[in-house]
C-alpha cells in the first residue's frame, strides 16, 4: 500500500512539475496580464501590496486620468522567448504607456522613462524559468492636474544580449596625451519673460554652478511707456534689473532684442509680434538701449536679432516678404547697436528648429534653410556683419543637434566673406521638450542633456548653447523646463551641468564610446588632478553597463590619492526621487594605490550620469 500511493504521488507531482514547465515554456505566448488602478501611492511598489480588489488589463488598454496611474504584475520567466531559451540569460521587460513613468523591481525603484525613450527592465541578468519577478510601474498622466489619455503601448518580454549585461565596458584615459582646452560648453542659460525674481540667492545658485553666460528675449517689451499727455518715455527699470543681475551672476548677457512694445505697434497685437509702426523709432530704441547699457556701466557684447522670427513671431507689413521683414529688422538692429558700441557682435537667425525647410529629409525645420542661408546671403552682399549665428533646438536626437550645426558650416562655404565675420556658434534655447514633460523633472531629461552636450554641441563645437529654462516660474514639480526649482532647489540636469563644470581644464585621451556610452576625461597640469565623465544614455530600451575605468599615465601627484564619484540617477542626486537628498555628493571613494596604473569597475544604470575625480587626496 506504502509503496501504491508513493507511486501515486510521484506521478501526481511529475504531472504538476509537466504543467508548471509547460506553463513556464508558453508564457510568451499569452499576453501579459496586469492589474490597473488610476490612484496614487509609493505603497502599490510593494510586491506584497494586494491588488487582487484591481481591475485586470492587457496590451492595448486605454483609460483617461489625472496625475499617477499604476499597473503591477507578477511575472513567471519562461523557458524561451521567441524561441531562445532563457536559462542562465538576462532577461528583461521592454515597457512603455503614457507619457513616462517610473519602474520597480522587488518593490525598488529601477529606472524611469519617457514615452519616446522607451524602458527596459532587467527582471533577471541569469534568469531561471519558472523564476517570479513582481514588478509595479507608476505612470505619468501628464505634468499637470488635467485628466489625460493614456494607454498601455508595450510589455514584452525580451533575451537582452549579453555583452550589454555580462561584459565589462571598458573606459581607458591616458593624462599623458593632451588634446588641448577642453570646451566649457555647458556654461549657458537661457530665460524668457524674465526670471521669476532676481534675488541674490538666485544669483549666487547660477555663479556657483558656474554659469558663463545667459541669454534671455522681451528685453525691450516693456521698455516705451505711454505719458498722460500720450508722449512716450523710455523705461529702462526691467533691463536694468536684468543687467545688474548678470553682473551678480558673474556672466555675459546675450540680448536678445525683442519684443515690440506696444506704443509702437503698427497693428495690434498682444503677443508683442507687431512690426513697428515706424522703422526708424525702433532703430532709435535699440541705439538707446545698447547706449544705456554702456552709460550704466554694463556694456553688452552679444546682440541676438529677435526671436524665431523663421516661426512667424512678428508680423509682416501687407505684402512683404517673410524673410524681407526679417533683413529689414536686422539691419536695423545691427545699425544701432553699432552706433552706440562699435564692438558689439551681432548675431542671428535665431531660428527655430533646425537649418531645413519643412519636409526636408536632411532633417527638422520650418523655413529654417530658408532664412539661415536668408541672412547669410544678405550679409554677403550688403556687408552687415554677422558675428555669431543662432538657432533653436529641443528634443531632437544628438546625432540630428550635431548634424545641425554641421549643415550650417557647410552653408557658409557659400558666403566667404561671412564665413571670415561668423566667430562663434551659439544655440540659445535648447532643452528636452518644448512641451512641459516629467522628463524635465528626472533623471531622465537629464541624461539626454549630458548625451546631447557631449556628442551633440561639444562634438560639432558650438560654442555657447544656452539650456532652456534656468528656473522655473510655478512651485514644485510641473514638468516645467528649469534647471532649478521656483524654489530654488536644483533638478538632476541641474547637478549634470555642475558636473561638466567641475571638469579640469585641459582635454586628454579617453576612449571608450558605443550606442550608449560616452565619455570625456580632463586635466589639471597644475594639481594633477584628473576628472573624467561618462554617460549612459540610449535612445530607447537602454540597459544598466557594467563600467571598467582603466587609467595609465596618471601624475605622480595622485600616489595615494583617491578617486571620488558623484552619480546622478534614479536614485541619486534626484530632486524627483528624494527632495531631501537633490544635491550632488560623493556616493564612492577609491583609494589610489599607484600613478602607474589605476583600475575600477561599477555599474552604471541607465539614464545616468557619473563624474569620477581623482586627486592626491589634499585637494577639497
Amino acid at each position: 500500500m506504502w509503496r501504491l500511493l508513493m507511486t501515486r504521488l510521484l506521478a501526481v507531482l511529475f504531472l504538476l512539475g509537466l504543467v508548471i514547465v509547460s506553463v513556464a515554456a508558453s508564457a510568451e505566448n499569452v499576453p501579459m496580464k496586469w492589474k490597473f488602478l488610476t490612484q496614487d501611492s509609493r505603497d502599490f511598489a510593494r510586491p506584497d501590496f494586494d491588488d487582487s480588489s484591481w481591475q485586470e488589463v492587457a496590451v492595448g488598454y486605454k483609460w483617461k486620468s489625472a496625475g499617477f496611474a499604476w499597473f503591477r504584475s507578477s511575472i513567471t520567466i519562461p523557458a524561451e522567448i521567441d524561441g531562445k531559451p532563457t536559462t542562465g540569460q538576462a532577461v528583461g521587460l521592454r515597457w512603455n504607456a503614457c507619457d513616462g513613468g517610473e519602474c520597480y523591481v522587488g518593490g525598488k525603484v529601477y529606472t524611469r522613462y519617457d514615452n519616446d525613450h522607451p524602458a527596459l527592465v532587467v527582471l533577471s541578468e541569469s534568469a531561471k524559468p519558472g523564476e517570479l519577478i513582481h514588478v509595479a510601474v507608476r505612470v505619468f498622466m501628464g505634468p499637470d492636474t488635467a485628466e489625460h489619455e493614456g494607454s498601455l503601448g508595450q510589455a514584452e518580454l525580451c533575451v537582452i544580449d549579453p555583452k550589454l549585461i555580462k561584459d565589462e565596458f571598458l573606459v581607458m584615459i591616458d593624462p599623458g596625451k593632451r588634446l588641448g582646452p577642453l570646451p566649457r560648453s555647458f556654461a549657458g542659460l537661457s530665460q524668457g519673460a524674465g526670471l521669476p525674481d532676481y534675488d541674490d540667492a538666485t544669483a549666487a545658485l547660477f555663479r556657483g554652478l558656474g554659469i558663463k553666460w545667459f541669454r534671455m528675449d522681451n528685453l525691450l517689451t516693456n521698455a516705451v511707456k505711454k505719458n498722460d499727455d500720450g508722449t512716450l518715455r523710455y523705461d529702462w527699470s526691467d533691463l536694468d534689473k536684468r543687467l545688474d543681475f548678470m553682473k551678480k551672476v558673474g556672466c555675459e548677457l546675450i540680448f536678445c532684442i525683442s519684443y515690440m512694445p506696444e506704443p509702437f505697434d503698427a497693428v495690434p497685437n498682444p503677443e508683442r509680434h507687431s512690426y513697428p509702426r515706424d522703422w526708424n523709432e525702433f532703430g532709435e530704441l535699440v541705439y538707446q538701449a545698447a547706449k544705456h547699457c554702456i552709460d550704466r556701466g554694463t556694456p553688452v557684447k552679444y546682440w541676438e536679432v529677435w526671436n524665431e522670427f523663421n516661426t512667424g513671431w512678428m508680423v509682416d507689413p501687407p505684402g512683404r516678404d517673410h524673410l524681407k521683414t526679417y533683413t529689414t529688422l536686422y539691419d536695423v538692429c545691427w545699425k544701432a547697436v553699432r552706433r552706440a558700441d562699435p564692438k558689439a557682435w551681432i548675431g542671428g537667425p535665431a531660428i527655430a528648429s533646425g537649418p531645413w525647410n519643412e519636409n526636408d529629409p536632411r532633417g527638422p525645420g520650418v523655413n529654417g534653410e530658408k532664412f539661415m542661408r536668408g541672412l547669410m546671403e544678405h550679409c554677403e552682399k550688403t556687408g552687415a556683419p554677422l558675428d555669431f549665428i543662432t538657432w533653436h533646438e529641443y528634443f531632437q536626437p544628438y546625432g540630428i543637434m550635431k548634424k545641425e550645426a554641421e549643415q550650417i558650416k557647410e552653408y557658409l562655404k557659400d558666403y566667404p566673406k561671412v564665413k571670415k565675420q561668423v566667430k562663434e556658434y551659439a544655440v540659445t534655447e535648447w532643452s528636452y521638450a518644448w512641451w512641459h514633460d516629467r522628463a524635465h523633472d528626472n533623471e531622465v531629461g537629464a541624461a539626454w542633456a549630458a548625451a546631447s552636450m557631449l556628442r551633440g554641441w561639444m562634438a560639432a563645437g558650438v560654442q555657447k548653447p544656452c539650456w532652456f529654462l534656468a528656473k522655473d516660474f510655478s512651485s514644485g514639480l510641473q514638468g516645467e523646463w528649469g534647471m532649478f526649482t521656483r524654489e530654488n532647489k536644483p533638478k538632476p540636469v541641474a547637478n549634470v551641468c555642475r558636473m561638466f563644470n567641475s571638469m579640469m581644464p585641459i582635454r586628454i585621451e579617453c576612449k571608450g564610446e558605443d550606442e550608449q556610452i560616452a565619455s570625456v576625461a580632463s586635466l589639471d597640469p597644475d594639481s594633477g588632478r584628473v576628472t573624467v565623465l561618462i554617460v549612459n544614455f540610449a535612445e530607447r530600451y537602454g540597459s544598466p553597463r557594467k563600467i571598467r575605468l582603466s587609467a595609465m599615465n596618471l601624475p605622480s601627484s595622485l600616489d595615494n590619492g583617491v578617486c571620488r564619484q558623484y552619480l546622478v540617477d534614479a536614485i541619486h542626486a534626484n530632486l524627483w526621487h528624494d527632495p531631501a537628498r537633490c544635491e550632488l555628493s560623493v556616493v564612492r571613494e577609491v583609494p589610489i594605490v599607484s600613478s602607474n596604473a589605476f583600475d575600477m569597475l561599477f555599474e552604471l544604470p541607465n539614464n545616468s550620469v557619473t563624474l569620477l575625480e581623482m586627486d592626491g587626496g589634499n585637494v577639497p
